[in-house]
């Protein structure tokens, strides 16, 4: 595997600036999936400030949070060689939670595939171990010969029993882009 650029700071904005104008559009033309359209403008839009303001993990906790209902969530980063979890930042977290992720690296590992977000309860991909593990669902960040990231949704909210059509939509958009806000992010 070699090694991937990070892209700068200016292409991961460009690439949000057209993609919410592309959402926008889609939202103005038509009733239909307006809802859907008007939410991913919505996360384009508010991961494009938090990029140009370097604050990227605290709109991921919004996002998730105010459209995804999950107010518990950890972005982790898995050393490819060592299969050793680092959790580089949490929301909302109870001590066991965190315990869970470092203690199941090697089951996490292989869900970390980027551009597609993992429901363990989701019929069309299995079910899984990680389910039992309180794991509702596995958005990828960056996946390289070091290392691979990952943002892991735990509990939902009460009031929302699973993800519909337009959350699945937000979590393949977050699985496309998060990963690059953040690393244009750190290395820009």
């Amino acid at each position: 595997m070699h090694k991937h650029a990070h892209p700068s700071p200016k292409a991961v904005a460009q690439v949000l600036e057209t993609g919410a104008a592309r959402f926008l559009q889609q939202s103005l033309e038509g009733t239909r999936h307006l809802g859907a359209w008007t939410k991913l403008y919505a996360v384009s839009q508010t991961l494009l400030s938090a990029l140009r303001e370097a604050r990227v993990f605290g709109a991921l906790v919004e996002i998730c949070s105010n459209l995804l209902a999950c107010e518990q969530l950890a972005m982790i980063e898995i050393e490819s060689a060592t299969r050793v979890v680092h959790i580089l930042g949490e929301e909302g977290l109870p001590p066991e939670r965190c315990e869970t992720l470092l203690q199941n690296a090697r089951f996490l590992e292989p869900r970390i595939t980027p551009g597609t977000a993992w429901i363990p309860l989701d019929g069309k991909k299995g079910n899984s171990i990680l389910a039992p593990l309180g794991i509702t669902a596995l958005v990828p960040l960056w996946r390289d010969e070091q290392s691979s990231g990952a943002l892991v949704f735990f509990q939902l909210l009460p009031q929302h029993s699973g993800f519909d059509a337009e959350d699945r939509q937000i979590l393949e958009f977050l699985s496309l882009y998060a990963g690059p806000c953040l690393r244009s992010q750190v290395h820009g």
